[in-house]
């Protein structure tokens, strides 16, 4: 498996070309910047076949429809997220559209289902928190968490529908299932581990205290 960082959008949030050996690829968050991914993925060779999104937040879905649309790829989101993606609700911590979808390119994914993109299995993982619908993304043994746990930090819970401690119940329920050693890439910033955040993380100190 092979995985590319692609810091997009004003605010760079990072967008993640995962792909199996063959070069079937899955991109998670295209926050921005479509035909440069779109680019991108045709220089490298690249069959493109599924957009996985996390959360509804513009950052991480801005460039979804346009990626999308230029590879003829299948999106995959939360119920809760359908919406801001298709055009029929604006982003939650905005108010303000998305570029809109087509609703038959949608595949809206629930907790415990999988997903097949080549050789890579895709789990996804309902991880409410930053938003109600956020969803984590396993592929390989890695976790694509979205703005749910940054390195040191974890994602903000002030907009509306967002939960702090029910973000750390979903923290706490990775924990739980995956070994300390599990790569964590999330929305922003480095990749980092489960483990190192439980050890180092100051907003999971609670959950060291308990066990």
């Amino acid at each position: 498996m092979d995985i590319l960082c692609v810091p997009v959008g004003p605010l760079q949030a990072n967008c993640y070309l995962v792909s199996d050996d063959a070069g079937t690829t899955c991109a998670v968050d295209p926050g921005g910047e479509p035909d440069r991914l779109a680019r991108l993925v045709a220089q490298k060779g690249l069959k493109l076949e599924a957009v996985l999104v996390t959360h509804g937040h513009f950052d991480h879905v801005e460039g979804v429809k346009g990626l999308a649309e230029a590879v003829g790829a299948t999106i995959y989101c939360s119920g809760q997220v359908q919406p801001v993606l298709s055009g029929s609700q604006g982003c939650s911590a905005t108010g303000y559209p998305v570029p809109a979808a087509g609703e038959s390119t949608i595949k809206v994914v629930a907790d415990g289902e999988t997903i097949s993109v080549g050789a890579l299995t895709v789990t996804v993982i309902a991880t409410p928190g930053h938003t109600p619908g956020d969803v984590t993304f396993e592929i390989g043994g890695a976790l694509f968490c979205g703005d749910l746990l940054f390195r040191r930090s974890v994602g903000r819970t002030d907009f509306p529908g967002g939960n702090f401690p029910q973000l750390l119940a979903s923290v706490s329920r990775l924990v739980k299932t995956y070994p300390g050693d599990t790569e964590v890439f999330p929305g922003h910033m480095e990749s980092t581990t489960l483990g190192e955040e439980l050890a180092h993380n100051p907003f999971l100190a609670s959950m060291r205290a308990n066990g």
